[in-house]
């Protein structure tokens, strides 16, 4: 048996069933993924009405603030996905 045939033999994960480690890690990692792009365009968001309201668009400091506000709340979301997540040594 040659090298490359033994790296080939390796063992598939195989399908990821409903309680298993795999599935709940997996699950985990797709909610912290979708709490960090909230938390990205949030704050590009934000950014972007900020700028608006020093050139003086109107009413872009209610958007700000909105802004701000769901970020906040989508940044302890994110905090609370992440330290809730399984142990990563599965």
């Amino acid at each position: 048996m040659s090298i490359h045939e033994e790296h080939n033999s390796a063992p598939e994960m195989g399908q990821m069933e409903r309680g298993t480690s795999q599935r709940l890690a997996a699950r985990q990692g797709m909610w912290v993924q979708a709490w960090t792009a909230l938390c990205v365009l949030l704050a590009v968001w934000s950014l972007v009405w900020g700028v608006g309201w020093a050139t003086g668009t109107a009413n872009a400091w209610a958007y700000g603030l909105a802004g701000l506000i769901l970020l906040g709340c989508a940044v302890w979301a994110r905090r609370s996905a992440i330290r809730n997540a399984p142990p990563r040594h599965l």
